[in-house]
């Protein structure tokens, strides 16, 4: 009776094991033999991120992608064919004889996205990994040596460790661009990026080729013009690396062994939004929102004008010491982007002699225009401004003004009052303070 009851048994398990779908463990690499379909999926290692197919918002077209895999709402990171969408459900994302990652819709002959690289190795064979920092990795199986990375394609979404700015090796400058909308993640009007082309860098948004908010700059500890990011309690913690190899921003958690997920979005309405949640959440918090108000849009008040939020019957712009509107009429319709002038014309400032009045707590004016000396003293910086007819103002680098400063010339341009800003040392004939 046990006998049979043991062979019946044995069989019974041996047509379930037939008839019940096998399911493979979770797999975070993908081989020239084992491509992704459509419904199938990468999973990172400690589970933390998924690849595969999905459909945003409303829309029913196919795009590849990485998405957070139990965070809540699972919100999409990064997009792979964002401009070029499958409109059905035969996508396959495979690897290449040359090595490549290949997308193909129904038409096997023709890619709709490709990594694009080319190897020097005579071992073409690849590997792609989805890391549990969300970055798929495409390497040599030989060496390991990285031929391509999605961190160095980011769409929207500023990961941890993620890295934003220009490698001087490779010529590639990394950016962040909004969606066109939440049904579709093309590549959208607002673009972040780290601006590289001056000797103090800070992160720009752009509005199609319009300037929309700055950073302000780099004090040492973090952006000047976001003075939370640099408090001891912040969540994030950023650090700037400026020198031959590269000019780049990354950031990552002040408490990387806490259960987090975090992500900074750019979205299309022009907003830059900074998300944490934790495992146990149901949703994710906003820690932060730029631009925070109308003085954060860029050169709200024009050159050498000063922006201070007001109530609602208040205008909030007026003009730094020793400057005047350059259009009255435009200022009492409260339209100040004219901006000022110097009250008595600009020749007269080093006729006779000048003096530097003290602005406080403000977001210094856009670096673009200014000189970095890291070495040098606020004395000192003050000394050599001072010598320069076209130097118009100076401050230090850090809000403690012990080491560095930076000298302007020219225009100053979206100054505003801060909490937590810092001391801008604006120049002005000694004329104008009666001395």
């Amino acid at each position: 009776m046990i006998m049979y009851f043991t062979k019946g048994f044995l069989l019974l398990h041996t047509l379930l094991a037939f008839l019940l779908p096998q399911f493979d463990a979770l797999q975070d690499t993908l081989t020239i033999s084992k491509p992704i379909r459509d419904g199938d999926l990468l999973v990172s290692n400690g589970e933390t991120f998924a690849l595969g197919f999905f459909s945003p918002g409303e829309s029913t077209n196919r795009y590849i992608g990485i998405w957070f895999y139990k965070a809540p709402e699972k919100p999409v990171a990064w997009v792979a064919n964002r401009d070029n969408p499958i409109t059905d459900t035969s996508g396959v994302l495979s690897i290449d004889l040359h090595g490549n990652l290949v997308l193909y819709g129904e038409d096997r002959k023709k890619s709709i996205w490709s990594t694009n690289i080319v190897t020097n190795s005579n071992d073409n064979i690849t590997l792609a990994q989805l890391t549990d920092s969300g970055n798929l990795v495409l390497f040599l199986n030989e060496t390991s040596e990285v031929l391509w990375q999605s961190f160095d394609y980011p769409t929207d979404t500023f990961l941890p460790s993620m890295e934003l700015g220009l490698d001087r090796k490779t010529g590639l400058n990394r950016i962040l661009t909004s969606w066109k909308s939440k049904d579709d993640p093309g590549i959208g009007n607002f673009s972040f990026i780290l601006n590289t082309n001056s000797s103090s860098p800070e992160l720009f948004l752009y509005k199609g080729n319009i300037l929309w908010w700055r950073s302000g700059h780099w004090n040492g500890i973090g952006w000047s013009g976001i003075p939370t990011l640099s408090s001891n309690d912040s969540v994030m913690n950023f650090n700037l690396f400026n020198n031959e190899y590269e000019t780049s921003t990354v950031w990552g958690l002040s408490y990387p062994g806490a259960s987090l997920s975090s992500r900074l979005v750019v979205n299309g309405s022009g907003s830059i939004h900074r998300f944490v949640s934790a495992i146990s959440d149901q949703e994710w918090d906003i820690l932060g929102t730029v631009p925070l108000d109308r003085c954060d849009n860029y050169g709200k008040c024009g050159a050498f004008g000063k922006c201070q939020v007001q109530n609602c019957t208040e205008f909030e712009c007026t003009c730094l010491p020793g400057f005047e509107p350059r259009s009255p009429s435009e200022w009492s319709a409260r339209n100040a982007t004219s901006g000022c002038v110097k009250k008595h014309g600009g020749a007269s400032i080093c006729k006779g002699v000048a003096e530097f009045v003290k602005v406080e707590n403000v977001k210094l004016p856009d670096s673009s225009f200014a000189r970095v000396d890291e070495k040098l003293s606020l004395k000192e910086c003050e000394r050599r401004c001072l010598e320069n007819c076209s130097c118009t103002a100076y401050g230090g680098i850090g809000v403690k003004e012990e080491v560095g400063c930076l000298r302007w010339f020219g225009e100053l341009m979206d100054t505003r009052v801060l909490d937590g800003g810092q001391n801008l040392y604006v120049r002005v004939d000694a004329f104008e303070l009666g001395t």
